[in-house]
């Protein structure tokens, strides 16, 4: 469910990059290019029509910024292009391009599969450097008016704003509403000598936004401010943004008559759960033909990819996007007695801003089921999840329920951090001559079982090049390889597989140095790139427990062992024992818990310190000589 189409149906996708003529010289550090002016200036007609005016004066400052030399204006059946123009100087201010409107190039691909979206773009790639561009364009908006463009001065990393400005005038009983983040920029708002409402803001010298490691996503670092009207027309429909919940009444209005169903579905259903004997039996036997009949393909036709198709289409044609499944999937349900609720959901934004509504908060549609004993969140645009999984992109996200009586916010559960675990229980047989044989059995849950169950679906060739991935070895060639799927409200993956390696450890003279633990090869520790500007963040918590145990060949032994470690810091606990057993066998646990969170950025030391130890442990190695010498 795409949400970018309602501002306008405009999606200002080129990062622009600039460099500046008011030459400051803080806006060039960290800087591969500096937006030199931007300009927006909206003027709204009516509740459903405006012209909107952009300016943009670019300059790329090397080749690093060279893709955010080009332009790119999304438009659909609400709104379309009306003017272009461009052009582009050099260093010394000539100018060395012009850039027509019959130029731009025009292309109906999107991610939706069905969409009436299509995009208009330039592609420029500067021959030297710096250069400065400048385009110029108008949107006319027809129709409809869910929401209006934000203010987003800056679209990338590493871009800075000398100035930038916008401005909206409104009708007179509909004033525009507006919310900044990341920004403290003053807005300003007053009527004109005509009634109408006038909004504007200015801002000046933003410096641009570095990118570094265990950083929050870009889209929750940059300045903005979100303007929507306080009421809309859209398509024939209106509506309300004061609150969640009277945007939630209009959601669901959009859903009136789209769950009735044919005749010969209900008889399906009948038959299909005739056997049932709970309400979790029914919706289980639901889920699993939704599986078995539908598949997701995004839409977005209509009142702005905002309503699902009807129930009966669906079934008609077999496929859906994520509202109309979820829409057919309510029907059906509701067919056999039981209640749901369609709940708008954002797979980007864990937060929703609960005192201030807007459509572009939300970007997907899932299903809750209320049971008396339990809550079933269904994800129907993949039904092959299991039954009640909540998936890590919307594990404890904000949503918005939408019933008879408007919308409702709500948080969606998620999984404590030890409950993502992956075990490694491996066995590895070494020869003398380093060579080794190693037996792995690997079980993934919840968060982890997702981040490995595509393995499930992949050819054999793929499978080997997949675990092979995080194998820290020279050579190693991955066999026989076995996966079964244990789908359940909290699912788990097992693996087992081989792994033959005539390079398992390396052998100097008298000596073989072999490696402590082979896996995690991905886990490291970035080095530290000055003073830290963001806060950190770990996207999700897991917990690996890796226990190895290492076959030592004849005719050596043990010259040094890694030492164990236990330590336990805010980020997460790690922990590794050595033991011996009979005949020199080496028995060696790992056990990290790691914490999903967000820590202020005078952690990061700490954090590099923490993730180091780690990594060093991970890479340690066992030392053996030959006995007797």
């Amino acid at each position: 469910m795409k949400m970018n189409k309602l501002f306008f149906g405009l999606l200002l996708q080129a990062a622009f990059y600039s460099g500046n003529l008011y030459a400051q010289t803080d806006l060039r550090t960290d800087a591969y290019s500096i937006i030199q002016d931007a300009v927006t200036d909206i003027v709204c007609s009516s509740s459903t029509d405006a012209i909107q005016k952009e300016k943009r004066v670019i300059q790329v400052l090397n080749e690093k910024g060279k893709e955010d030399a080009s332009f790119v204006c999304l438009c659909d059946r609400f709104s379309s292009l009306k003017k272009f123009s461009g052009e582009v100087r050099d260093a010394s201010g000539n100018v060395i391009r012009k850039i027509k409107k019959s130029e731009l190039k025009i292309t109906e691909y999107s991610d939706g599969l069905v969409s009436d979206d299509y995009y208009y773009f330039f592609e420029y790639t500067p021959s030297r450097y710096p250069v400065t561009i400048t385009y110029e364009w108008e949107i006319k908006n027809s129709d409809g008016l869910i929401g209006y463009p934000s203010f987003v001065p800056q679209k990338s990393y590493n871009q800075s704003v000398a100035q930038a400005s916008y401005r909206i005038l409104t009708p007179a009983d509909n004033p525009c509403r507006y919310r900044a983040i990341n920004m403290q920029a003053e807005v300003r708002q007053q009527q004109t000598a005509d009634g109408n409402w006038l909004t504007e803001v200015k801002v000046q010298s933003l410096p641009a936004i570095k990118k570094e490691p265990y950083s929050p996503s870009l889209s929750e670092l940059l300045p903005r401010i979100y303007f929507t009207p306080l009421n809309f027309s859209f398509e024939r429909t209106k509506g309300s943004m004061e609150s969640w919940q009277s945007y939630g009444e209009w959601q669901y209005q959009l859903l009136s008559g789209r769950d009735q169903l044919p005749s010969t579905l209900k008889e399906e259903l009948e038959k299909r759960t005739a056997s049932c004997n709970t309400p979790y039996e029914k919706i289980a036997a639901i889920y699993q033909y939704l599986a078995s009949t539908t598949r997701y393909v995004s839409i977005q036709l209509g009142i702005g990819g905002l309503q699902p198709i009807a129930a009966a289409d669906v079934n008609r044609t077999g496929f859906g996007d994520c509202k109309g499944l979820s829409n057919y999937m309510r029907a059906m349900l509701t067919e056999l007695g039981i209640p749901s609720v369609y709940t708008v959901i954002s797979t980007t934004n864990r937060r929703l801003l609960a005192d201030f509504a807007s459509a572009n908060q939300n970007n997907h549609v899932i299903l809750q089921v209320p049971l008396p004993n339990d809550t079933l969140w269904l994800e129907c645009t993949n039904p092959t999840l299991p039954l009640g999984y909540v998936h890590h992109s919307i594990a404890g996200h904000d949503a918005l329920l939408v019933g008879p009586n408007g919308g409702t916010l709500c948080q969606l559960p998620t999984y404590a951090d030890s409950l993502n675990t992956q075990v490694n229980n491996t066995l590895v047989t070494l020869q003398p001559d380093g060579s080794a044989k190693v037996e792995v059995k690997q079980t993934s849950r919840l968060f982890q079982y997702e981040d490995m169950a595509s393995i499930i679906d992949m050819e054999p060739a793929r499978q080997k090049d997949w675990l092979r991935s995080d194998i820290n070895l020279v050579q190693a060639k991955v066999d026989a390889i076995r996966a079964n799927e244990i789908k359940q409200k909290e699912p788990q993956l097992d693996i087992s597989y081989t792994i033959e390696s005539e390079q398992y450890g390396n052998k100097t003279g008298k000596r073989l140095f072999i490696p402590i633990n082979i896996f995690h090869r991905s886990f490291y520790s970035p080095n530290n790139q000055g003073e830290r500007t963001q806060s950190i963040q770990t996207n999700y918590g897991y917990l690996d427990i890796d226990s190895i145990s290492i076959r030592l060949p004849e005719g050596y032994e043990i010259e040094s062992l890694p030492k164990p470690v236990d330590q336990e810091s805010k980020f997460g606990k790690f922990r590794s024992s050595i033991t011996l057993g009979d005949a020199g066998n080496v028995f060696i646990v790992h056990r990290l818990l790691y914490y999903q969170g967000n820590y202020p950025k005078e952690d990061y030391t700490d954090f590099l310190d923490f993730r180091k130890s780690i990594a060093t442990q991970y890479g340690a190695k066992i030392i053996l000589k030959k006995s007797g010498e």
